[in-house]
């Protein structure tokens, strides 16, 4: 992992993120997106395509996206790759606080397309936090 210096162009990564969000059946062009899904789409492209270009994400030979954790999360996180793949169903729906049902939506997703306990994203560091935060957005689009 280099956090520091492009491993990647952003051209290419952009690509990348094409390919992933047509294998994850995801709209890349999409006109009629309503405008909360297009703030939701433009952030985790944008996290998708820093986090390639540093070397923090590849795409596995299985399609999936694996990230590596950044040393801004704490010892026993940073350095861990995660496989993200698509999420089952079950995910989708939260279960928790009323009022706390929109991040426990996300974190449900985020949840079921890594593997890890919704606990366990409460542990990393901002930046890693913000990135599996936004990936599981773009699951979340209509």
């Amino acid at each position: 992992m280099n956090e520091n210096k492009a491993v990647m162009s952003e051209e290419l990564a952009e690509g990348e993120f094409d390919r992933w969000a047509e294998e994850i059946g995801l709209e890349v062009e999409d006109e009629n997106r309503a405008e909360n899904d297009a703030t939701v789409f433009a952030n985790g492209k944008k996290l998708f395509i820093r986090a390639m270009v540093k070397g923090n994400a590849v795409i596995n030979e299985d399609g999936n996206l694996v990230y590596t954790v950044s040393k801004k999360s704490q010892e026993g996180y940073a350095g861990t790759d995660i496989e993200i793949s698509v999420p089952p169903p079950r995910s989708f729906i939260a279960t928790g606080k009323k009022d706390s049902g929109g991040m426990q939506r996300v974190l449900s997703v985020a949840s079921g397309m890594t593997g890890k306990d919704t606990g366990w994203f409460m542990n990393l560091g901002l930046p890693d936090f913000k990135f599996f935060i936004g990936i599981a957005g773009l699951f979340l689009i209509d």
